[in-house]
C-alpha cells in the first residue's frame, strides 16, 4: 500500500502575521501567494475544532509545486504564546528542516535580522547545518545539500531560493505514529537516519539526546516521527487548541475527490477521526482529523486548475489589501 502521499502544506499560528510574513520573504526567498480572512464561523469552527474560529491567513510558496507554508493569525480563540521553556523533545511538531541556494548569504541575512543560532554551524562544506528560531519560536533547520536532490518533483517556482525538506514530529509512541503513516496514510518508510543521526541533536541544543526516529516518504519531502528516551518531553497541555502559537498541523495534498475519500475513510475505520464531516466545494475538499497522540493532520483536495485561489501559486506584489476570492468563504 505505501507511496509518495505528497505533504503540500505546513501551517504554523502567529502573534504577528505581517511580521513573520516578511521575515519569511527577506531571510528565506520564500514567495508570496495570497491569503484569506474567510476561515471564521461556525464552519471553520467544525472543521479545526475550536470554538468560534476567526482567522486571517496568508500564504507562502518555494520552489515546489502543490506546496505551501500557512501562517495563521487567530482573533478568536485568542492565541496562547509558546512556552518560554520549550524544547524540541516536547510533544508537537518540532521543526521545519529546508535547504536553501546559499547558505553563507542566508547566514548573513539571519544576522542582518537579529536571528540567533542554537549552536555552532556543524558539517563540511557542502554539507553543513545550522538552526535557529523563527520570530514565532518556530525551530528551523537550514541545509547545505538539498537531501531530495536525487529523487525530486517538478520545482516550478525556481525565483525562490528555498524548499522545504521536511517537517519533525515529537511523538510520545513511535510506533504506533509510524502504523498512521505506514498502514493508514499509506506512505512508504525510508532509511530511519536519511535526515538526521545522533550528531545533529547538538544543532537544537540537545547534545546527547537518546532518541528513537523513522523517516516517510511525503513526495518531495519527508516526514521525521522521533520519540525521544533521554530528555522526557512535556507532553501537549490538556486544554491545547491549535491556534496556540507555533506549528499546529501539516496537510497532505489530492488531486481527486476519489482519493481524497479512499485515504479519509480509512482514517475513519482506524479510529483517526475529523473534527466534522469534510466539507466538499466542487474545486476543493478538506478535513482536519487527529490521531490518538493529540496530533492534528489535514487532508485536502484541490483541483489544479484552483490552485491560484488556494495559495499554491505565487502572486508578486500580493499586499494584505487584496481582494480575497469569494469562492474560499466557509
Amino acid at each position: 500500500m505505501s507511496s509518495a502521499l505528497p505533504l503540500c502544506q505546513i501551517a504554523m499560528s502567529v502573534l504577528d502575521q505581517p511580521g513573520t510574513y516578511a521575515w519569511y520573504q527577506q531571510l528565506f526567498g520564500f514567495l508570496p501567494a495570497g491569503g484569506t480572512n474567510s476561515f471564521r464561523g461556525p464552519i471553520a469552527s467544525s472543521i479545526q475544532g475550536i470554538p468560534k474560529a476567526a482567522s486571517s491567513c496568508w500564504w507562502l510558496v518555494d520552489q515546489q509545486s502543490q506546496f505551501q507554508i500557512e501562517l495563521f493569525q487567530f482573533e478568536s480563540p485568542v492565541v496562547r504564546p509558546q512556552a518560554k521553556d520549550w524544547r524540541p523533545c516536547d510533544i508537537g511538531y518540532s521543526m521545519v528542516s529546508l535547504w536553501v541556494k546559499d547558505f553563507d548569504a542566508c547566514l548573513t541575512r539571519l544576522d542582518r535580522l537579529g536571528g540567533k543560532l542554537e549552536s555552532a554551524v556543524q558539517g563540511k562544506s557542502g554539507q553543513r547545518r545550522a538552526c535557529f528560531r523563527d520570530p514565532e519560536g518556530v525551530l528551523l533547520e537550514i541545509m547545505e545539500e538539498d537531501i531530495r536532490a536525487r529523487s525530486k518533483r517538478q520545482r516550478p517556482n525556481l525565483s525562490a531560493s528555498v524548499a522545504v525538506r521536511s517537517v519533525t514530529m515529537s511523538v510520545e509512541d513511535i510506533e504506533r505514529s509510524a502504523q498512521l503513516m505506514g498502514d493508514i496514510f499509506g506512505m512508504q518508510e525510508l532509511d530511519s537516519e536519511l535526515i538526521h543521526s545522533a550528531e545533529h541533536e547538538s544543532l537544537w541544543g540537545l547534545t546527547g539526546a537518546q532518541r528513537l526516529q523513522r523517516v516517510f516518504d511525503a513526495g518531495d519531502m519527508f516526514i521525521e516521527i522521533v520519540q525521544y528516551q533521554q530528555p522526557l518531553g512535556k507532553k501537549l497541555p490538556d486544554d491545547y487548541r491549535i491556534s496556540d502559537q507555533g506549528l499546529l498541523n501539516i496537510a497532505f495534498g489530492f488531486r481527486s475527490w476519489r482519493e481524497f475519500n479512499r485515504v479519509h475513510k480509512r482514517c475513519k475505520a482506524n479510529g483517526i477521526l475529523g473534527n466534522s464531516r469534510a466539507l466538499h466545494l466542487g474545486a476543493w475538499s478538506v478535513v482536519y482529523v487527529n490521531d490518538q497522540q493529540g496530533f492534528s493532520f489535514e487532508l485536502l483536495m484541490v483541483k489544479p486548475w484552483y490552485d491560484s485561489f488556494m495559495g499554491f501559486k505565487a502572486k508578486p506584489g500580493w499586499k494584505q489589501s487584496d481582494k480575497l476570492e469569494p469562492s474560499l468563504r466557509l
